[in-house]
């Protein structure tokens, strides 16, 4: 009996082995399985048991399809972001940014001085970048000599010439809209100030901003700055208030700042990108550093810091940053379209100095203080292409490397710019008798027309033309208006900026 159920067994086996795909056991099946078979039999000899059926062993599952290799990083290594090129690692734990500057710069006169001809603006090369996502640097050094004379007399030409560069280290945990900030850059006074020479619509800042209100262009310090919502920038910081380049001489820090607002940003008007601002800069120096000559954009001085008496006994004597310094400046930007636009800045300003002589500078001989006014208003026409070939002015945020764009887009443009700007200056000193040629009042009225052609933002060609006229009563007025009232300037620039 137990015979034929093993039969049945064995039948009933083969039939579901059949429709299944089930090796029998011992019918050409694997070593593991045959060790493992499905139906066990039991001894026919003794018989005491009726034989149990399992059923048959599932089938091996297939194998699995191997996973897909891992994406790709979206960006290359090497690419093209912010009108700068970029190099990183996978992760962007490092992206940094080579830079390079060169501006060969000429200037025409009709007078015998200064002299006309070519000369190295700024040759830089730099480095900017981003470690770790947070903290961003920027360095570079300017290898354009400095003129010949710049450190023997100081007071030869407007400070606004010396080669000084960007050296600084930035925090940005929040984006744009929370940088923190150290090291020597452009001060935060005026939308011209912190707009890169690289892109200024004229070649030479104006009267208002690089004579009176930041002679010395930068500062070191540390600033507080960001951009919220592309409605409002804030900038404010603590500086030495002495200049690029030098440490601070008379423990007195300044404070600066500036913010501007967007009040009609995000709605659908004309005037959605006009922009107001403003800017106050506030310190105090003790027997500071020489105040900085002014120069018009080709380098004529209309402002002498440092004179020979007449006397018997000829003196040198200078002047001297000492004392309280207050200045305000306010700015009006309005873009129309991307063609065309216009912008309107002032600067107040209030600066106490003393007259010293070279031989002992740090015994003031007199309490002098200069008040001064200026201001300017431009015009500016794209005749082809438009005002996205270059970054937006007065913000100098950190460079990006998501703003990917593929290859540099080095598209032609062509913009046209009229400038009008005037300064006003009075300066008074309680001793009369020092033959200061700056003392009295000196007066500036200037307008220039500037042709910029560009290929994309990278490279500039550029002339200006200058008209200057003279008055006032000071010494410095009274002899540049006796050389002619009226003083013309045509300068060039050929610059290639990465």
């Amino acid at each position: 009996m137990s015979v034929r159920l093993a039969a049945v067994a064995v039948l009933t086996f083969a039939l579901l082995a059949a429709r299944t795909g089930v090796t029998a056991p011992g019918k050409n099946k694997p070593a593991r399985e045959a060790e493992e078979p499905s139906v066990r039999v039991l001894d026919a000899e003794p018989a005491t048991e009726t034989p149990t059926y399992e059923g048959p062993q599932e089938a091996e599952p297939p194998p699995r399809a191997p996973l897909p290799p891992p994406l790709p990083d979206a960006k290359p290594p090497i690419g093209f972001s912010d009108n700068a090129v970029y190099i990183r690692t996978p992760g962007d734990e490092v992206v940094v940014f080579p830079s390079a500057r060169l501006q060969v710069d000429a200037a025409f006169f009709p007078r015998q001085y200064p002299k006309s001809g070519a000369y190295l603006r700024r040759a830089r090369v730099g480095l900017r970048g981003w470690l770790g996502g947070n903290f961003y640097f920027d360095v570079s050094a300017d290898f354009a000599p400095s003129p010949a004379d710049a450190l023997a007399n100081p007071d030869a030409f407007a400070a606004s010439v010396l080669p000084a560069t960007d050296n600084y280290v930035a925090f940005a945990p929040a984006g744009d809209r929370f940088i923190v900030q150290a090291g020597q850059f452009n001060a935060p006074f005026t939308l011209e100030n912190r707009t890169s020479d690289a892109y200024t619509d004229f070649i030479e800042r104006s009267l208002a901003v690089r004579a009176l209100g930041v002679p010395r262009n930068k500062e070191i310090g540390v600033m507080v700055h960001g951009l919220l919502g592309d409605v409002f920038y804030y900038s404010a910081g603590a500086f030495n208030g002495e200049g690029p380049e030098f440490r601070n001489a008379d423990n007195q820090p300044d404070a600066i700042g500036r913010v501007v607002l967007t009040p009609l940003g995000g709605r659908n008007s004309a005037f959605r990108r006009l922009a107001i601002g403003g800017s106050g800069w506030y310190g105090r120096h003790q027997l500071g550093p020489l105040f900085p000559a002014q120069a018009t954009p080709g380098g004529v001085r209309f402002l002498v810091p440092r004179w020979v008496t007449g006397q018997a006994t000829p003196r040198t004597l200078e002047m001297r940053e000492h004392g309280m310094i207050t200045a305000a400046a306010g700015e009006i930007s309005l873009p129309l379209g991307t063609r065309f636009g216009m912008r309107v800045e002032g600067v107040w300003k209030r600066q106490e100095l003393t007259e010293a002589d070279v031989a002992t500078p740090m015994i003031p001989i007199s309490d002098t203080q200069l008040d001064g006014l200026a201001g300017y208003g431009e015009l500016w026409l794209w005749v082809h292409g438009n005002e996205r070939l270059l970054p937006a002015p007065g913000l100098e945020l950190p460079l990006r490397a998501d703003r990917v764009g593929g290859a540099p887009k080095l598209v032609d443009g062509v913009m046209l710019a009229v400038r009008g700007e005037f300064l006003k200056e009075d300066l008074t000193s309680d001793v009369a008798t020092l033959g200061n040629p700056t003392r009295a009042t000196t007066r500036v009225v200037s307008g220039t027309v500037g042709v910029n052609y560009w290929r994309g933002a990278l490279v500039r060609v550029s002339v200006n033309y200058i008209l200057n006229n003279w008055s006032g009563t000071s010494e410095t007025a009274k002899t540049l208006k006796a050389q002619g009232a009226f003083e013309h300037e045509l300068m060039l620039r050929f610059a290639m900026s990465l």
